[in-house]
């Protein structure tokens, strides 16, 4: 952060928000603020779960354009410079996804998006695969219209999807939403083995479960038809492997895994 590159005429604040941890998290950004010349802002935010955090985040952000990332990500030296280049290029543009490279070569490549094409989001087959959560910026004005994350979303919850449902939210308003390759940053996540990427994969799938549901009750046909589609392949390829005597556990676990997000979606909604 100390060598990140600032466009000139560009103010910019670091928010740093607290997630009711137990540990020494406030001290230790206190004793950095002290050291470091870097415009830090420290929040601490009680409600566990990362959309709280986000939001609490975004109420406290002062500036035009508020930027998400997370702490297990180390931001190249021009993400900031490459982003504000980005919404000075194009004033119609809402809300911006970036690179995301592994950190450490020994991780899995999960968790990343590594296209080197500038890329516009036109379609609901892009959700789950263009927009990292972890490398993402927008433009105040559209949380009047979009709204900020929803709580029951999200890490800290049982249906991991924060980002995607706020990204399709914007989308279905019709703003204008782009993926550029310029703005890297590299993800430092850890996971190594089989067992982690499975579980990763899992909570994926179970968010994507908990996606459709809340969308699907609330009358929206775009997700109807994506989940249609996706079920409707998941057990044609079931039935073709029970008729060739092949195994069907992938088939199977993956829709006992949206049939969860979906259920946790629906006890998630009315404690709510």
């Amino acid at each position: 952060m100390e060598s990140l590159v600032i466009p000139e005429a560009v103010t910019w604040e670091l928010i740093v928000v607290d997630n009711n941890s137990d540990d020494d998290t406030r001290m230790t950004i206190e004793e950095f603020k002290h050291k470091s010349v870097l415009p830090i802002k420290y929040l601490f935010e009680k409600n566990q779960g990362k959309s709280y955090a986000l939001n609490a985040g975004i109420q406290a952000a002062e500036g035009d354009i508020v930027a998400f990332t997370d702490d297990d990500c180390i931001v190249d030296d021009r993400w900031l410079a490459s982003m504000v280049r980005e919404f000075q290029f194009d004033p119609s543009l809402s809300m911006l996804g970036g690179r995301v490279e592994l950190y450490d070569k020994r991780d899995r490549p999960v968790s990343i998006r590594t296209f080197r094409d500038r890329i516009k989001l036109t379609s609901t087959a892009q959700l789950f695969s263009l927009i990292p959560g972890c490398n993402m910026a927008v433009r105040r004005t559209i949380f009047v219209n979009v709204g900020k994350f929803d709580v029951r979303f999200g890490p800290g919850t049982a249906i991991v999807v924060d980002d995607v449902d706020f990204i399709f939210r914007a989308f279905k308003q019709g703003l204008k939403i782009v993926y550029s390759p310029d703005v890297l940053l590299y993800h430092n996540h850890g996971r190594r083995t089989d067992e982690q990427v499975k579980a990763l994969d899992r909570s994926y799938v179970i968010g994507r479960g908990g996606f459709y549901c809340k969308h699907i009750l609330s009358g929206d046909w775009d997700v109807l038809k994506m989940a249609y589609w996706e079920i409707r392949s998941l057990i044609k390829s079931l039935f073709k492997n029970l008729a060739q005597g092949m195994s069907i556990e992938e088939e199977r676990a993956f829709l006992a895994y949206l049939c969860t997000g979906a259920v946790r979606q629906l006890r998630s909604s009315r404690q709510t």
